[in-house]
């Protein structure tokens, strides 16, 4: 069983604000990169960023498991924060999974489960401890990160999400996106859940039957739906003020979790920031970077 152990939390959430300054000179030359199929699709593959645990942490270190984000039409890269993550003292691995045209949903959440499973299966190459993970997932790929945190027991498959402008809700963006004073950002987004359901919402209202499980798709889509409370994993969720996709995504999650289900009222924790930075530029934006840190430090050490 996982468990925080008080006062060391509040030591290593302390110092975490300090680690990216840190962490500039540090051993970045003996940093480890490596490619890996953890699948047979071409896109069931992640690139690993670590450095040799050393003794003092017996060998071991805590995990970071990023799935990008991209519309689930494509892949936005992450090798600089992944090297970031990996110098800060954790085995870092950025995930790619078949896109919304290659297989719909819900491919992309047992590709993101599959490669927990090679993780762990070959934890002994990286020095990673796999009783120490977090997921951080960035728009299309937090609505994937959150769809594992409330995926069966996700509290015992990783010790938290991370998730930046997460779309939790793919029907609320597809509304989004239809709305006459949508963006093209958003009317993207529209376009791209509908490929990653294979049917129209509205034939979920109109004519489901012409669709077999058009309306269970979007269901399990939306990652609410799943919320169970105590079973799901931590989340932190964080969203800009200005952000295309609205912390109404995040603040509708939260509600399932804590008032349908019971989950402990820090148990998922919605942040928001000012600016209009979307997904993964969130980090760049003052504080944030240092605050997942932070949060990521207090559920892994």
């Amino acid at each position: 069983m996982r468990r925080l152990w008080g006062c060391l939390i509040l030591c290593v959430a302390t110092v975490a604000g300090f680690l990216l300054h840190d962490i500039r000179d540090s051993a970045a030359a003996d940093r480890n990169e490596s490619s890996h199929a953890y699948g047979s699709h071409p896109r069931q593959t992640l690139d690993a960023y670590w450095n040799a645990a050393g003794e003092e942490r017996g060998g071991k270190q805590p995990g970071i498991v990023i799935l990008h984000g991209g519309h689930w039409y494509e892949d936005t890269g992450w090798a600089t924060w992944s090297r970031t993550f990996a110098d800060a003292g954790y085995a870092v691995f950025a995930v790619d999974h078949r896109l919304n045209y290659d297989a719909p949903w819900p491919a992309q959440r047992t590709d993101a489960l599959s490669a927990l499973d090679w993780i762990r299966a070959h934890a002994a190459d990286f020095d990673v401890d796999t009783d120490r993970l977090v997921l951080l997932g960035s728009s299309s790929g937090g609505q994937i990160a959150t769809a594992v945190a409330t995926y069966g027991s996700g509290t015992f498959r990783v010790d938290g999400v991370v998730a930046l402008s997460p779309v939790n809700d793919p029907y609320r963006a597809w509304r989004d996106g239809n709305a006459d004073d949508a963006t093209a950002r958003q009317r993207k987004l529209r376009d791209n859940a509908t490929l990653l359901a294979r049917c129209h919402p509205e034939t979920v209202d109109n004519s489901a039957s012409a669709h077999p499980g058009c309306k269970d798709t979007w269901t399990d889509m939306v990652v609410r739906n799943r919320a169970s409370g105590g079973d799901d994993a931590p989340m932190l969720l964080i969203h800009s003020a200005g952000d295309f996709v609205p912390v109404r995504h995040s603040l509708d999650l939260e509600a399932a979790e804590e008032k349908d289900h019971n989950m402990p009222a820090n148990g998922v924790t919605v942040e928001t920031v000012a600016g209009t930075a979307h997904g993964g530029a969130l980090l760049k934006e003052p504080g944030v970077a240092d605050r997942v840190l932070g949060w990521i430090a207090e559920r892994t050490h």
